[in-house]
């Protein structure tokens, strides 16, 4: 608890005023300078189901099409390569706070109405997130509401069992190790946007998905910083 509660006080104007990447002075906006800007990579031509790239614009992949995903929209802001892969790590594992703010920041540039009425971070387990410190999909809403004044809601989802790392499952396991581990409660909303770090395979978020749709939400979007590219 104690390393998190620190990080936020390091968020003052010395901070802020220097690249969260190269640790040179920011020329132009806070945490990132000018020239790590221009060189981070980005997702040309997303597919609107599953932000796979397309080479044409506004177009749905060929999986999509046969199979749509159970969300209406998916909005990635970049691969899951350097740097941002560095950037989700250290806020989640070494409690790198502004890594969240920027990375919210970064993601708000990308997103266009119609806006939900909610943004529903992805819960962790309490006792994970009580080791943690916090939950990283809540520090990058954070910086995202500081850029676009949407509403956060933290008490809609709840993740009732603990379940085991995704990291090494293949779509199968994701999917049999999240069955029955979320729960909804007090779902006032009709349009809201699930936020979490990095999209894989997507398991979590259809588990989601299914479950606000059984709950009268009409519109689910997912948001997430990055997307891994492998099928």
């Amino acid at each position: 608890m104690i390393r998190p509660l620190l990080a936020r006080l390091q968020s003052g104007p010395l901070w802020q005023g220097q690249c969260l990447l190269c640790r040179q002075d920011c020329d132009e906006q806070p945490l990132l300078c000018r020239h790590c800007r221009t060189g981070l990579p980005v997702l040309t031509y997303p597919c609107p189901g599953c932000a796979f790239p397309l080479p044409v614009d506004d177009a749905h992949c060929g999986r999509c099409q046969k199979q749509p995903p159970a969300w209406q929209r998916m909005r990635v802001l970049a691969p899951f390569d350097a740097p941002f892969n560095r950037l989700i790590h250290n806020l989640k594992y070494h409690g790198k706070m502004l890594n969240g703010r920027l990375l919210g920041h970064l993601l708000a540039a990308e997103l266009t109405p119609p806006w939900p009425e909610a943004i529903l971070p992805v819960p962790l387990h309490w006792w994970r997130q009580l080791r943690r410190g916090f939950n990283q999909s809540h520090e990058i809403a954070r910086g995202l509401q500081s850029c676009l004044d949407l509403h956060i809601d933290s008490r809609v989802l709840r993740r009732v069992r603990a379940t085991a790392a995704q990291t090494h499952l293949s779509r199968a396991e994701r999917r049999r190790n999240l069955t029955g581990a979320f729960a909804v409660a007090n779902c006032r909303y009709r349009h809201v946007a699930l936020l979490d770090d990095v999209i894989t395979t997507g398991s979590t978020m259809t588990e989601l998905t299914h479950l606000l749709h059984d709950n009268g939400v009409e519109t689910v979007e997912v948001w997430a910083v990055c997307r891994t590219l492998e099928r």
